[in-house]
């Protein structure tokens, strides 16, 4: 359990908040390339509960913008987005994809008003289809964050995006919980799936080590990016399975795969306080991702907010009969089983009145090291500076072993992730 003002340090990320100002000094995933089109419509997008509005110009750079026009605040959401700059319709202002005011037809052309004009803009990276951004002071700036997965042909990458109904650190704490896919995630018999792909949209395999294994063992490392958890469990008759969920600092992860399966790497942004930005890149190593496949297994269909169809307003389609004859939870999807089970504890949930088991150990470590962050970082200390001789080489990747070997025998952590190799 948590102190309920630890609880709220952690949980509140909007401007001038603590928590809020450290995640802007790490890079954002925003919104996806295909979002935004040269001289179309801008798009609304919400990050750290601000409101802003990002637009491709007739050049394709992209631009990030307050949403609110700084005459008098208009959203710039319906604004006219032509010959490199979006115009605001109430009285024509234009501004181009570096907040510059570049128009002020309102006024006198001999004014000199337009040099005073200060317009919220942040920086813009495009990598790999997803449009990112940072949010903090520009001499804080970090390198851009190269994941493996960076690295990879485009075909063989599935990135999406979805509106998540809480609290980021909700999401955080189930991504690192090896135990609740054995329930969550169960499905009733045998799946059928393609090469690489974990599950179907009913769930895992019941023979997979992570359905298989309530309770595993587990223990964690320190490293030069957050926490290595490391889970053991029955892999075969004659074998252990081995697996690992790599946590990045402040809000990135790396969920359990199996040699010989498609990757996954998650982004948790807060939307808000009460929602949250998830992104799913699913990634093949060697070769073309199946994109029908690892789409519908994870089951988001979204609307054009990408929020969900099966939401907490239907039940998430939850179906009894399917529950006795398909899978654990009666729901479809594995991203939609994950999204009732946080979505339902509330917007934010009262971490004091929680009860914490052995299989808690991912949550507490993670939580431990994103509370003491943020409490240094009100004393003046910088957070976490990401480490891209590691982030180039990462990702999660499972081994089945003698079960006579430990986890550092069996699973040893790589040298370049160790808290002795530096920037």
């Amino acid at each position: 359990m948590l102190k309920r003002k630890d609880n709220e340090l952690l949980t509140r990320t909007g401007p001038e908040t603590p928590m809020g100002e450290m995640f802007r000094r790490y890079w954002i995933p925003a919104l996806l390339s295909s979002e935004v089109v040269e001289d179309g419509k801008p798009k609304k997008v919400k990050l750290l509960s601000e409101n802003l509005v990002a637009f491709r110009d007739t050049e394709g750079k992209v631009g990030l913008l307050d949403e609110a026009c700084p005459h008098r605040g208009t959203s710039l959401y319906y604004g006219i987005n032509e010959g490199c700059g979006l115009r605001c319709m109430y009285h024509g202002w234009k501004f181009d994809v570096e907040g510059e005011c570049v128009e002020l037809p309102s006024e006198p052309e001999e004014s000199n008003f337009r040099q005073s004009i200060e317009m919220k803009s942040y920086p813009i990276k495009e990598k790999n289809g997803i449009i990112w951004t940072y949010m903090g002071p520009k001499e804080k700036t970090p390198p851009f964050p190269e994941f493996y997965w960076m690295g990879l042909p485009q075909e063989n990458l599935l990135a999406e995006r979805v509106w998540q109904e809480c609290n980021y650190l909700q999401v955080i704490e189930n991504d690192l919980d090896f135990v609740h896919a054995a329930f969550l995630h169960k499905a009733h018999s045998k799946q059928q799936t393609g090469e690489g792909i974990l599950s179907s949209d009913l769930g895992i395999d019941p023979n997979h080590p992570l359905v298989k294994n309530p309770p595993v063992k587990q223990e964690y490392e320190n490293t030069n990016y957050g926490k290595r958890c490391i889970a053991v469990g029955i892999g075969n008759e004659t074998q252990n399975a081995f697996m690992e969920i790599h946590y990045i600092f402040p809000f990135y992860t790396f969920p359990p795969r199996f040699g010989g399966e498609d990757g996954m790497w998650h982004a948790f942004i807060p939307r808000d306080d009460y929602s949250t930005w998830s992104w799913d890149v699913q990634f093949a190593h060697d070769r073309p991702i199946n994109v029908e496949a690892q789409h519908a297994r994870r089951g988001l269909e979204l609307d054009e907010h990408f929020k969900k169809h099966r939401n907490l307003q239907n039940d998430y389609e939850q179906d009894i009969e399917l529950m006795r004859t398909g899978n654990f939870t009666g729901i479809r999807g594995i991203a939609n089983q994950d999204h009732a089970a946080t979505e339902t504890m509330g917007a934010i949930v009262d971490r004091s009145k929680e009860r914490l088991g052995t299989s808690d150990l991912p949550v507490i470590q993670m939580r431990r090291l994103l509370l003491q962050s943020v409490k240094d970082f009100q004393n003046g200390i910088d957070p976490m500076q990401l480490n891209n001789t590691s982030l180039k080489k990462l990702y999660s990747e499972g081994i089945y072993d003698s079960r006579e070997k430990g986890w550092q025998e069996a699973l040893p952590l790589h040298e370049d992730f160790s808290l002795e190799v530096k920037n």
